[in-house]
C-alpha cells in the first residue's frame, strides 16, 4: 500500500522503514533456508523485539508476548487443552519460563543501522525449568546465547516438524486437512 505496510500489521505498528527493511532482509535470507536459524535470528530481530514487546522483557518484569507466539504461532502450535494451563505441546508455566529466557534483549533505535543488543543487567540469570512437555529440562544462565539454547530445545520436539509442514501444506496445497492427510502425505 502507499504507506509501505504491504498488508503486514507489524509494519503499520512499527511505522519505521529501517525496521521493516531489516525484517524483510532477514525473511529473504532464510526464505528457502534453515528454519531453526531463522527462528533464532528473528527472535532478536529489531522489528520483532519492538512488535512483540521483547524490548520490554526484563528479568524484573518478564513479558510473555513473544514467548507465547514463539510456541503457539511459530513452532509448536497450541495443541488441544489437556488440563488447566496445559496444552499438548506446552504449558502456561512454559510461557512464563521462556519469557524469562528471552529477557535482556533490546532494539537500539538511535544507532545506524538499527541493531539489537543484549544487556546483561536486564536478563534473568536464574535457572529456568520447563514442564513435562519438554522433559522438565532446566535452562541455565547462558547470557546472550541462552535464547539459542531454548530454540534448540524447542526444535527437538517432533511437533515442530508436523506444525510447520501442516502450515506449508495448507498454504500451498489445500486448506482442508484431515486424518487421512496426516496418514498419507
Amino acid at each position: 500500500d502507499l504507506a509501505g505496510n504491504y498488508g503486514n500489521p507489524m509494519f503499520a505498528d512499527i511505522n519505521d522503514a529501517r525496521y521493516n527493511y531489516i525484517y524483510i532482509k532477514l525473511l529473504r535470507k532464510y526464505a528457502l533456508g534453515n528454519f531453526k536459524q531463522l527462528t533464532k535470528d528473528i527472535t532478536i530481530d529489531p522489528a520483532m523485539l519492538n512488535y512483540l514487546n521483547g524490548r520490554d522483557n526484563t528479568g524484573q518484569a518478564p513479558n510473555e508476548n513473544y514467548a507465547r507466539e514463539l510456541m503457539e504461532l511459530f513452532t509448536l502450535g497450541k495443541g488441544t487443552l489437556a488440563g488447566p494451563g496445559d496444552y499438548t505441546t506446552f504449558t502456561e508455566d512454559d510461557v512464563k519460563e521462556i519469557a524469562r529466557v528471552l529477557t535482556g534483549w533490546i532494539d537500539v533505535r538511535n544507532s545506524l543501522p538499527i541493531k539489537t543488543e543484549f544487556r546483561a543487567g536486564r536478563h534473568d540469570v536464574r535457572a529456568k525449568t520447563l514442564s513435562h512437555r519438554f522433559g522438565n529440562v532446566t535452562i541455565n544462565n547462558a547470557g546472550a546465547d541462552e535464547y539459542k539454547n531454548l530454540i534448540d530445545i524447542i526444535f527437538q520436539k517432533e511437533e515442530v516438524g508436523t506444525f510447520i509442514a501442516t502450515k506449508i501444506y495448507r498454504w500451498i496445497v489445500q486448506t482442508k486437512i484431515d486424518e487421512s492427510t496426516y496418514d498419507n502425505i
